[in-house]
C-alpha cells in the first residue's frame, strides 16, 4: 500500500493512524463518538471510521465501512467539511483506490469555501499525483471559476485538458474535446501578448516565458498545428528574438523539428545555414540571428545535413545546395571546436552521397578521403573513433582496406618525425623504440587500432586458420601498445592512491575484445582466462576505467563466478538512473547461476555485501520503488515553479520508469532466488503479467552468453505463469486457480521466444500440470467424458516421466568428458560454464515444482478417481524416484567437478593457458609470451585464477550441499 499522510483534529486518533494500530483507532473514535450530544455528527469522524472499517479483515466490517462512505457520498445536505474530504482522500490514497464521487464531494466543498485558494491547490495536486486527469480538469475548472484573475489555474487546466486528451483511459470523444480546449486556451494566451513591454492583459494569462512557448508548442504538435507552431515561433510577440522567446536555444531546436515534421527543407537549409554563417561574422552587426558562436551547434550541422539530403531526394537544385553546403563547410575548418564539426559534417555528406548514389567507386572514395583528413587532423584525440564509426560501417572490405593502409601511412610518417631520419626508425616490434611515443602519438595508435578492429576483425564469422593468425597478431599489438603505456606512466598513480585513465588503456581492451572474438569464433575457453588477467591488470593500473569494469562482470558471469561478477559490479557505483540502464549486467539470469551470499573471502560484512548478487538486485528494484514514491513529489515541485514544458516531460519519464524492462526483470530474478534459495522477494504474477503486453522492451542479448538468447516481453509472461505455478503448488491448493490474465498467459503460444531450453521444459511441464488440474478443477461426472480425462491424466504423467528421465540423461553427460556445458581448457581439465549451473538449479526447480503439484493433484485423485488410485501411484512415485535420481547425478556431478578444481594440476594448467611458456627455439611473438613479459611474473595470474576457481568451488560446494540424499527440496541458503 501507498504511504498515508493525514492529520485529523483529535491528537490521540492522529497518533494511533500514524501507527497503523487501526483496531486501536476505531475504538477511540466510537468513544468520541459517544460523547457527542443526540443527532450530533463530525464528518471528518465519520470519514475516519468508515476508512478504518474498510482495512480490517472481516467482511463485515467491511460492509459496514462501504455503506458508511456511501450514507456520505448521499448526504443532503451535502458534505462540506474540508477535513472530511481530505480523510476519504488520504485512505483513498493508501488503498490504492480511486472513486469518481469523490471529485462530487471535492466540488462541494470547493463551492462551499469559495475564499479558500489552498483548498483548490490541494485538490488539483492530489488529482496530478495520482494522474487522474478528469478529476484534474474538474479542479482546475473550479480553481480558475473562483480565482478568475490569477494565471495559475488558467494553466493549470491547460495541462489537465492537455493530459486528459493524451491519456488512455479518457474516451475517445472526451479526447476531441480536451485536446479542442488545451489548443485554444493556448492560442489565446499567445494572442493576447503585446509586442511592446508593459502592455500585458490585466488578467496575466498570457506566455510570459520560454518554457511556457515550449509548453504551448506541445499542446499545438498534439492537435497536429505544426504551421502554427512555427508562426508562434517567427512571430514578433512570442517568437525566439521575442522578450519572451529570449534567443532559446531549446525554442531553435524545437524548430528544427518542427519544419522537419512539416517537410519544410527548404527552409530548414535556409535557417540553418543562416546560423552557422552568423557563427563565422566576426562583427555581431551582421549576425542574422544573434545567436554567434552558438550557432555553430553540432545540432545545427545535423539539421542542415537533414534538409541537403531531402532536397537531393526531392530533386530542387540539388547541385546547387550540395556545393554550398560544401562551401559552408569549408568555412569551418578553422582551427578549433568549428573545425571538428566541419569535417565531420563534410563526412556525413560524403556518407549521405554514397548511399544515394548506390555506393559508386567515386563517392566511396570521397567517403575514405574525407575519413583520412580527419584523422589526421583528430587522430590525437580518444574521441577521434566514434566521430568515425558511423561512416566505417558503410564501408566495403576494399574501402576498408584503403583507409587502414593511409592510416598505417600517415602513422608511420608521424613517427618517422618523430625519431628523425626514417630510414633509421626502428622495427615497430622493437618494444624499446615505442617508449619514445608520447600520449599523443599513443592514443593515435590506439585509434588506428580500434578502426582496424571494427573494419576487419569485428566482422569475422568464422575461425579460417589466416584469420585466426591475424587476430592472434592484432591481439599482440595491442597488448604491446599497452604494455608501453604502463612502461611510460609509471607515476601516474596521484597523491590519494588513485590512478588516472592511461593513454593506453583503451590498447588494453582492444587486447581484452581481440581475446572474447578468438573464444566467440574458435571455443577457446583460454582465451576468455587470458582475458581476465589482462583486464584485472588493467583495472589494476586504472581502478576507473569503466569500460575494463563492465567487461571483467560479463566474463565472470559467463563464467558463473557469481560473487566476482558482483564484486566488479559494485565497483562500478551505479546510482539512481543508472540502474534501469546498467543493472540487467548483472541481473542477467543470475538466479539460476549464483542465487546465494558469498562463503568464502570475506569477513567484512560491507565487502560480503558487495559481493552479493542479491543485494545489488535489491538496490536497484528499490531504486525503481523510490522512484515510483518521488515522482510525484517532484512533479508538484515542476508545477509550483510554472515549468510546464518539464512537467510534461516529467511526466513522460514517470510513464516511461513505470513501464520498464529492467524493473520488471529484477523481479523475476528476485524471485526465482526466493524459490531457488529461500530468500527474495515475492511475485506480483498478475501485475506483471498485465503489465508485459505494454511494456517498454528492447532485444537485448544476455551478456556475453552462449546461447542467442534475446529478451522479450513475453518472457515476462512465461515467468508469471511459472511463478503462479509454484505459488498454487507451495501453498497446497487442490488445483491452479485460473483468472483473466492466467487464461491470457496460457493462450499465448510464443511464450518460447526468449527463453533458453531448460525454461522451454519448465514452460512445457506447467501447462501439463495446469491441464491435469482443470480436469480435477471441473469434477466431470458422466462416464465418457471421464474416460477421456483418464486417458490426458495418464498421458500428461507418462510426459513428465519421460521428461524427468530425459533430464537424467542430459545431467549425466555432463560429468562425460565432452560435456555440453563444461569447457576443456587443456588436456582433461574442464571449468563450469553459466550453462551449467543455469541448467542445474532450474532443473531443482523444475524437480520441485514437479513434486510439489504432483502431491496435490494425487491428493485430489483420491477424492475425484479421475484414474485408478494404484496407477496415479505408481506414476507419482516413478517421478520422485526420478527426481532423487536427478539430485543425485547433480550432487555427482558437482562433487567431481569440484573435486578436479581442488587439485594443484588444475592450477598449473590454468595458468600454463594464459602464460604458456615456450622454447627459445620458438616463436616469441605469441599472446602468452607478450602477456608474460606484461605481467613479469606469474604471480598477477596465479591469484586472478586462484579467485576464480575459489568462486567456481564455493558455487559448486553449494550445489553439492543442496542435492545430498537427505536434501529432498531446497533448504534456504542463507
Amino acid at each position: 500500500m501507498a504511504l498515508l499522510r493525514l492529520e485529523v483534529p483529535d491528537s490521540q486518533i492522529n497518533d494511533a493512524i500514524d501507527q497503523r494500530e487501526w483496531r486501536h483507532a476505531l475504538q477511540l473514535i466510537e468513544k468520541r463518538e459517544k460523547r457527542l450530544k443526540r443527532d450530533e455528527t463530525i464528518d471528518w469522524l465519520t470519514a475516519c471510521k468508515a476508512s478504518i472499517q474498510m482495512l480490517l479483515p472481516e467482511v463485515t466490517k467491511q460492509r459496514q465501512g462501504h455503506a458508511l462512505l456511501d450514507t456520505l457520498y448521499q448526504r443532503k445536505p451535502p458534505v462540506v467539511d474540508v477535513t472530511a474530504v481530505m480523510t476519504i482522500e488520504a485512505f483513498s490514497e493508501y488503498r490504492k483506490d480511486s472513486d469518481a464521487r469523490l471529485d462530487v464531494l471535492w466540488t462541494q466543498v470547493a463551492n462551499a469555501n469559495p475564499n479558500n485558494e489552498g483548498l483548490h491547490r490541494y485538490w488539483f495536486k492530489k488529482r496530478l499525483q495520482t494522474k487522474d486527469w478528469q478529476g484534474a480538469r474538474k479542479a482546475a475548472m473550479a480553481y480558475m471559476k473562483h480565482f478568475p484573475s490569477k494565471p495559475e489555474p488558467f494553466f493549470w487546466a491547460i495541462f489537465a485538458n492537455f493530459m486528459a486528451s493524451k491519456s488512455l483511459k479518457t474516451p475517445d470523444q472526451e479526447k476531441v474535446l480536451c485536446g479542442t480546449m488545451a489548443y485554444r486556451m493556448c492560442a489565446k494566451a499567445a494572442d493576447d501578448v503585446h509586442a511592446e513591454p508593459g502592455k500585458e492583459l490585466k488578467s496575466g494569462r498570457v506566455l510570459r516565458t520560454p518554457g511556457d512557448v515550449a509548453f504551448l508548442l506541445d499542446v499545438f504538435e498534439s492537435q497536429g498545428k505544426w504551421k502554427e507552431a512555427i508562426a508562434v515561433l517567427e512571430s514578433r510577440r512570442t517568437g525566439i528574438k521575442s522578450r519572451i522567446g529570449k534567443r532559446s536555444w531549446d525554442l531553435v531546436l524545437r524548430k528544427f523539428q518542427l519544419l522537419e515534421y512539416v517537410g519544410e527543407w527548404l527552409d530548414q537549409f535556409k535557417y540553418s545555414s543562416t546560423l552557422l554563417a552568423d557563427a563565422c561574422a566576426e562583427d555581431s552587426r551582421l549576425q542574422i540571428h544573434g545567436f554567434g558562436e552558438f550557432g555553430n551547434n553540432w545540432s545545427t550541422w545535423v539539421a542542415m545535413l537533414r534538409a541537403a539530403a531531402n532536397l537531393r531526394e526531392c530533386k530542387v537544385k540539388a547541385d546547387d545546395w550540395l556545393s554550398r553546403i560544401a562551401a559552408s563547410i569549408c568555412t569551418q575548418h578553422a582551427e578549433g571546436s568549428s573545425g571538428r564539426n566541419g569535417m565531420c559534417a563534410k563526412m556525413l555528406l560524403d556518407l549521405s552521397s554514397l548511399v544515394a548514389y548506390g555506393g559508386t567507386p567515386r563517392q566511396g572514395a570521397a567517403l575514405v578521403e574525407s575519413c583520412c583528413t580527419y584523422f589526421k587532423a583528430y587522430g590525437k584525440k580518444q574521441f577521434c573513433f566514434n566521430d568515425l564509426q558511423i561512416c566505417l560501417q558503410v564501408l566495403d572490405s576494399t574501402m576498408a582496406q584503403t583507409l587502414l593502409d593511409e592510416v598505417r601511412a600517415h602513422i608511420k610518417k608521424e613517427q618517422a618525425d618523430l625519431f628523425g631520419d626514417q630510414d633509421q626508425l626502428r622495427e615497430v616490434d622493437d618494444l624499446e623504440s615505442r617508449l619514445e611515443l608520447d600520449a599523443n602519438q599513443l592514443i593515435m595508435n590506439v585509434n588506428m587500432l580500434k578502426i582496424e578492429y571494427y573494419l576487419i576483425h569485428s566482422r569475422r564469422v568464422s575461425e579460417k586458420p589466416e584469420d585466426r593468425i591475424a587476430l592472434e597478431n592484432f591481439v599482440v599489438e595491442c597488448i604491446k601498445i599497452y604494455h608501453v603505456a604502463v612502461l611510460s606512466y609509471p607515476d601516474a598513480k596521484n597523491a590519494e592512491g588513485r590512478t588516472e585513465r592511461l593513454p593506453g588503456d583503451d590498447g588494453g581492451l582492444l587486447a581484452a575484445m581481440g581475446l572474447i572474438r578468438l573464444h566467440a569464433l574458435g571455443n577457446r575457453p583460454e582465451a576468455l582466462l587470458q582475458a581476465v588477467s589482462l583486464l584485472q591488470h588493467l583495472v589494476h593500473e586504472s581502478p576507473f576505467n569503466y569500460e575494463a569494469l563492465v567487461t571483467l562482470t560479463a566474463i565472470y558471469t559467463k563464467f558463473g563466478a557469481g560473487w566476482l561478477a558482483a564484486e566488479h559490479y559494485s565497483r562500478l557505483s551505479i546510482k539512481n538512473i543508472q540502474y534501469p540502464a546498467i543493472s540487467w549486467l548483472l541481473s542477467t539470469r543470475i538466479s539460476s547461476i549464483y542465487p546465494y551470499t558469498p562463503q568464502t573471502g570475506y569477513k567484512d560484512p560491507t565487502e560480503k555485501a558487495s559481493a552479493d548478487p542479491v543485494h545489488h538486485l535489491e538496490q536497484a528494484l528499490d531504486y525503481h520503488v523510490h522512484l515510483a514514491e518521488s515522482d510525484p513529489e517532484e512533479i508538484v515541485n515542476f508545477l509550483e515553479a510554472g515549468q510546464y514544458a518539464s512537467l510534461v516531460h516529467a511526466m513522460g519519464n514517470s510513464a516511461y520508469n513505470q513501464l520498464g524492462f529492467t524493473k520488471y526483470m529484477l523481479q523475476v530474478e528476485l524471485a526465482r532466488i526466493e524459490r531457488l534459495a529461500g530468500v527474495g522477494r515475492n511475485l506480483d504474477y498478475r501485475r506483471l503479467a498485465g503489465m508485459s503486453s505494454r511494456m517498454r522492451w528492447r532485444k537485448m542479448k544476455a551478456n556475453t552468453h552462449d546461447a542467442q538468447i534475446l529478451y522479450h516481453h513475453k518472457w515476462l509472461s512465461q515467468q508469471a505463469f511459472t511463478a503462479l505455478a509454484y505459488d498454487n503448488a507451495t501453498k497446497q491448493n487442490r488445483y491452479f486457480r485460473r483468472d483473466d490474465v492466467m487464461n491470457s498467459i496460457i493462450a499465448s503460444n510464443d511464450l518460447k521466444e526468449s527463453s533458453t531450453p531448460v525454461e522451454d521444459v519448465q514452460i512445457d511441464l506447467t501447462r501439463d500440470l495446469d491441464w491435469i488440474s482443470m480436469i480435477y478443477e471441473n469434477k466431470v461426472g458422466d462416464a465418457e467424458p471421464r474416460n477421456r480425462n483418464a486417458e490426458t491424466v495418464a498421458d500428461k504423467f507418462n510426459k513428465m516421466r519421460d521428461w524427468q528421465k530425459h533430464a537424467n540423461h542430459v545431467m549425466s553427460t555432463m560429468i562425460e568428458k565432452d560435456g555440453c556445458h563444461l569447457k576443456t581448457i587443456t588436456g582433461d581439465t574442464r571449468v563450469p560454464d553459466w550453462e551449467f549451473f543455469h541448467e542445474v538449479y532450474l532443473g531443482l526447480d523444475n524437480c520441485r515444482l514437479v513434486e510439489k503439484t504432483m502431491d496435490v493433484i494425487f491428493a485430489g485423485n483420491r477424492k475425484f478417481r479421475i484414474v485408478e488410485h494404484g496407477f496415479a501411484e505408481f506414476l507419482t512415485q516413478a517421478v520422485r524416484t526420478l527426481c532423487s535420481e536427478y539430485r543425485g547425478i547433480v550432487h555427482a556431478a558437482a562433487l567431481q567437478l569440484r573435486e578436479s578444481l581442488s587439485h594443484k594440476k588444475h592450477r598449473r594448467c590454468l595458468v600454463y593457458s594464459v602464460v604458456s611458456r615456450k622454447e627459445d627455439t620458438e616463436d616469441k611473438d605469441t599472446i602468452a609470451h607478450w602477456l608474460r613479459r606484461l605481467f613479469t611474473d606469474e604471480q598477477h595470474v596465479q591469484k586472478t585464477l586462484a579467485r576464480l576457481t575459489a568462486a567456481w568451488r564455493d558455487a559448486l560446494t553449494n550445489i553439492v550441499n543442496l542435492t545430498k540424499p537427505t536434501n529432498t527440496t531446497n533448504l534456504p541458503l542463507r
